[in-house]
């Protein structure tokens, strides 16, 4: 199993952590972003689709429970909310299979409640809160994805800096 783990000092952090992870996303990629409530898991997201390039405000769709953004160049994000269902033949009601025949990319929050339904590969990301601002965020891939796209993600994430003029607290030369 490949696994990249972090430290997020504040919700900024968590947010640049996310937009790294948007700009490795391709069409296609689901990631199932997981954690207690107010873990930081929209602010994650938040920054995906930043990563993405989608430049209207992106809000949890807790009641709406899917909200579509168009990327740059065509193509759509999916932010999906899965907070307020029960159990997963509420989700298998909602159609999310759907969205996941469009070769969209996908971040869904509260992804336990679509368990057995979510296509592999995906990436599953867990954030663990240590205290208020304090994040550890676990990035696991799920499935098979080709291992040069991995490589590629860990190397990204080993160069990005998340707080500005210092290293991310993680990062080993």
């Amino acid at each position: 199993m490949w696994l990249l783990e972090r430290t997020s000092r504040d919700e900024d952090t968590t947010r640049r952590i996310g937009a790294a992870l948007g700009r490795w996303l391709q069409p296609g990629d689901i990631v199932a972003v997981q954690g207690p409530l107010g873990a930081g898991k929209t602010r994650l997201i938040q920054g995906i689709a930043e990563g993405l390039g989608v430049t209207e405000p992106v809000q949890s769709p807790s009641f709406v429970l899917i909200q579509a953004y168009p990327l740059p160049g065509g193509g759509k994000f999916y932010h999906v909310d899965l907070y307020r269902l029960e159990n997963p033949e509420a989700v298998w009601a909602l159609g999310l299979w759907d969205l996941f025949d469009e070769m969209a990319i996908i971040a869904m929050e509260w992804p336990e409640r679509a368990a057995g339904l979510i296509p592999e590969p995906y990436l599953r990301v867990t954030l663990i809160p240590l205290d208020d601002t304090v994040r550890h965020i676990r990035i696991e891939a799920v499935g098979a994805f080709p291992v040069e796209r991995l490589r590629a993600l860990q190397a990204m994430m080993d160069q990005e800096r998340y707080t500005p003029g210092s290293p991310d607290p993680d990062h080993r030369p």
